[in-house]
């Protein structure tokens, strides 16, 4: 029984830690479903080497939490095989004893298992994880949401408007950025940018442009800062 609590344990340390890990680097612009992917991959240390990878390596703090994650996905691993070897060699030979401890493990890791699927349960943890870590650190602060690193100093992110009142889009001030297409509010749908298009409260800029200039931009569309 002790084996199995163990696991439990290991595993429900393991969910937190990606949770924790994924929340944080949606906070820095990546995507969730990315973060999340990404987030396992390094964890278990599969590595897999797609274009979003890149996204991460060209990122500092995304680089530290990928580091991290590494580092305690092999003494995760290392600890649950252990475990494993300990609890099947104190049974002994009985079969019977080596049965039911592993009905014991699969039962255990079962129940894990669904509480950490339950997106009830998955969707509170996050909001309190992100909560913390915005009280906590300087994550979330940037303004904006980073959807595509394409170089050193280069990125294409969403700008949200938060201004009270409609713009003609040729009164914002890009800073040099390109401004690839709009998003109305409440709408999943881009329009391709026209002349005389007018910018409402919540509707989503998509810009190509340097970090320097996503962060003047972010400071100049009436966002409030956390």
């Amino acid at each position: 029984m002790g084996a199995a609590l163990t696991i439990v344990i290991l595993l429900a340390l393991s969910v937190s830690i990606v949770r924790i890990a994924a929340v944080a680097m949606r906070l820095t612009g990546l995507p969730e479903n990315i973060a999340r992917f990404q987030c396992v991959s390094a964890l278990t240390g599969t590595g897999f080497t797609t274009h979003e990878a890149e996204m991460i390596a060209n990122y500092p703090v995304r680089r530290r939490i990928v580091i991290a994650l590494m580092v305690l996905g092999n003494l995760g691993l290392v600890s649950i095989a252990s475990t494993f070897i300990v609890a099947f060699v104190r049974t002994g030979p009985d079969a019977q004893h080596v049965a039911v401890q592993a009905v014991i493990m699969l039962l255990a890791v079962g129940v894990t298992f669904l509480v950490s699927t339950n997106k009830t349960l998955d969707r509170g943890m996050c909001g309190l994880i992100g909560h913390v870590l915005l009280r906590a650190t300087s994550l979330g602060q940037t303004g904006y949401h980073r959807i595509l690193q394409l170089g050193e100093d280069l990125s294409i992110a969403e700008h949200e408007y938060f201004g009270a009142a409609a713009r003609p889009l040729s009164d914002l001030d890009l800073h040099g950025q390109t401004l690839l297409a709009i998003r109305p509010a409440g709408s999943l749908k881009t329009k391709a940018i026209e002349t005389g298009m007018m910018v409402h409260t919540g509707d989503t800029l998509v810009l190509s442009g340097s970090e320097a200039a996503h962060r003047a931009l972010a400071a100049g569309l009436g966002r409030k800062e956390h």
